[in-house]
C-alpha cells in the first residue's frame, strides 16, 4: 500500500490460488486431528454413559464451521493453514477485517460449496482477486498477508493508532 492509498492488485493476488490449496491441506490435517480426538472422546463418553453420550457425535459437523468462523473473525484474519500459506481474509471493498457475520457466511458458504462438489471452487480462476463463490457471497477476499497492512481495531484508530 502506498501513501496515496493505492493497493497493487497484482501483489494482493499473485499466487493466491496455489497458496489457498496449500493452506487448505494444512487446515485439513489440523481438522482431522481435532475431529479424530473428539470422535474418540465421544465414543468413550458414550460407553461410560451407556450410549447417551453417542448423541453428541451428531454435532461434530459444527466443529469445522466453528474453526473457520473463529479464526477468520479473529485478529489473525486467517485459519492456521491460511496464515502458514501467507494469506489473510479481508473485506473485499476496503481490505479491512471481516465482520463475524461475514466469517459465518463465509464458513457456511464454504461448507455448502464442498458439499455440492468442489467444482464450484474453480470460480477462483476467473474472478477478480481469485475469489471463490463463497468469498463473493460473503463479501470477502483472500489476499497475500504481506500485501495489506494489519487491521487496526476501530477503538485504536479513533485514538490515532495507525498500526505501523
Amino acid at each position: 500500500m502506498s501513501g496515496s492509498g493505492f493497493v497493487d492488485e497484482v501483489l494482493l493476488t499473485q499466487g493466491v490460488t496455489g497458496r489457498r490449496v496449500g493452506g487448505w491441506f494444512i487446515d485439513l490435517l489440523i481438522m482431522a486431528i481435532i475431529l479424530s480426538a473428539l470422535n474418540i472422546s465421544l465414543w468413550v463418553l458414550g460407553f461410560l454413559t451407556f450410549g447417551l453420550g453417542w448423541f453428541l457425535l451428531g454435532g461434530l459437523w459444527v466443529v469445522p464451521l466453528a474453526y473457520i468462523v473463529l479464526f477468520v473473525a479473529s485478529a489473525a484474519q486467517a485459519t492456521p493453514g491460511m496464515a502458514f500459506a501467507g494469506l489473510r481474509v479481508v473485506r473485499d471493498e476496503d481490505l479491512g477485517r471481516p465482520t463475524p457475520a461475514q466469517a459465518l457466511v463465509y464458513a457456511i458458504g464454504y461448507a455448502l460449496t464442498m458439499w455440492a462438489g468442489a467444482v464450484w471452487l474453480l470460480a477462483a480462476l476467473f474472478t477478480r482477486r481469485a475469489r471463490c463463490l463463497h468469498d463473493i457471497v460473503s463479501g470477502v477476499a483472500l489476499v497475500r498477508a504481506e500485501a495489506v497492512p494489519p487491521a487496526v481495531p476501530s477503538w485504536a484508530a479513533s485514538a490515532g493508532y495507525s498500526g505501523r
